[in-house]
């Protein structure tokens, strides 16, 4: 169903306005409008204060959606003409680029919005990126960064830095180095962060190396190691730790990293990390590829070793198997956990 009025070859009407200038509209599947490009200034009036929406292409910024629309017709995203300053639940920011909830609230907001390429690299595209100061529960840090994300509340949901920028986070596992970013819950805690390398954390299974060397730094909404609002940890990811379980039955069961042939280079190869997850009575473990497998902790016996070292190895030579805890009941098994 359309949710727009083309009032002539330029202008298009919608409830947040009339657009001049359209150079170009996209529509959805059913017909509502997507998204308008523009080749003349216009302003939009917003919940981030009176916004121009882009419209001058140039090297760095190449010509995209100018507003992009929810279904209904309100406004999701701006592409800021030039970096202005906007208004945010945190104060004033500049910005070239913010996208809003379908209810008018600021969602997210980005200080730049180039396009990397071969005409614009990320190097000097982090050559313009302004440090910014932040002081939260959990951490004082200045950095770049890529962008900030807020729930409805107004409250942060995020923060996604700029690659190569790395911050430190205080946890009750010690402080952190994170890459990427960091994402709180809805009152303000820490929800989660991405290691910027192994980092030492005491779960109800052992102690495991947390780290994910593929994170993927699209925003910082949702990472590796996570935390409820007490500050435990929930869930990880690691490249460094194998974990085997010996179930109520004696099966032994052992899950690690996964390691394949890179999809870039068939002479190289890449190391997929074990996603461990945690609930009040029990652990998820899942191999990369393989399906999820749940186990009671009060049920199972759980022992952490090097995922560097071979598969099945437990620190005890062969000979030693009769006496190791772990397939037999015996003494305790000779290695830290």
């Amino acid at each position: 169903m359309e949710n727009f009025l083309v009032l002539d070859d330029k202008r298009i009407q919608l409830p947040s306005g009339v657009f001049a200038g359209v150079e170009k509209y996209s529509r959805y599947p059913d017909g509502e409008l997507e998204g308008v490009r523009l080749s003349e200034r216009n302003m939009l009036v917003t919940h981030a204060g009176e916004l121009v929406p882009f419209y001058s292409e140039t090297t760095r910024r190449k010509m995209k959606h100018s507003v992009g629309f929810y279904k209904s017709g309100a406004v999701r995203s701006v592409s800021l003409e030039e970096q202005q300053e906007i208004l945010t639940p945190i104060g004033e920011f500049p910005a070239e680029l913010a996208t809003f909830y379908e209810s008018g609230e600021l969602k997210r907001f980005f200080p730049l919005d180039g396009k990397i390429s071969g005409f614009w690299t990320e190097e000097e595209e982090q050559a313009l990126a302004i440090p910014f100061t932040f002081d939260l529960p959990f951490s004082v840090f200045t950095a770049a960064i890529s962008g900030v994300g807020f729930y409805k509340n107004g409250n942060i949901r995020s923060v996604t830095l700029f690659p190569k920028e790395r911050v430190v986070i205080n946890t009750q596992y010690g402080a952190i180095a994170a890459r990427i970013g960091f994402s709180m819950h809805p009152g303000g805690e820490l929800a989660s962060l991405e290691p910027a390398g192994p980092a030492a954390v005491t779960t109800p299974v052992g102690r495991l190396y947390a780290f994910d060397a593929d994170a993927i730094g699209v925003n910082a909404d949702t990472n590796s190691l996570t935390f409820d609002t007490s500050g435990e940890v929930t869930g990880l990811k690691t490249v460094q730790n194998r974990v085997s379980v010996q179930t109520p039955g004696g099966q032994l069961v052992t899950f690690g990293p996964v390691t394949r042939v890179s999809p870039l280079d068939d002479d190289d190869t890449v190391t997929l990390a074990l996603s461990v997850a945690f609930g009040p009575e029990s652990v998820t473990l899942t191999e990369s590829g393989s399906a999820a497998r749940t186990f009671l902790l009060a049920e199972c016996g759980f022992t952490v070793t090097d995922a560097a070292g071979p598969a099945g190895a437990y620190g005890c030579p062969p000979a030693a198997c009769a006496a190791c805890s772990l397939c037999a009941g015996g003494a305790e098994p000779a290695f830290e956990v």
